[in-house]
């Protein structure tokens, strides 16, 4: 399976005709639900990995909400 990017946790995937078989031989269709883990222990390396990419990053996942 192909994950594409920009995918969700929660997000459900669907591959079509990769299911359980059904009396009439063919075959339904497979749901996949994605599920992301963040690690839970960071190597010193890994946490200055992230803080560069921070630094660099243009994405605001909070822009459309709305604050009062």
């Amino acid at each position: 399976m192909v994950v594409p990017a920009g995918v969700r946790t929660g997000q459900r995937l669907r591959l079509a005709g990769k299911g359980y078989p059904r009396p009439d031989g063919d075959r339904g269709d497979q749901l996949v639900e994605i599920v992301i883990t963040l690690p839970p222990h960071l190597s010193d390396a890994e946490r200055e990995l992230y803080r560069q990419l921070q630094a660099i990053e243009s994405y605001n996942p909070r822009a459309h909400l709305a604050y009062s």
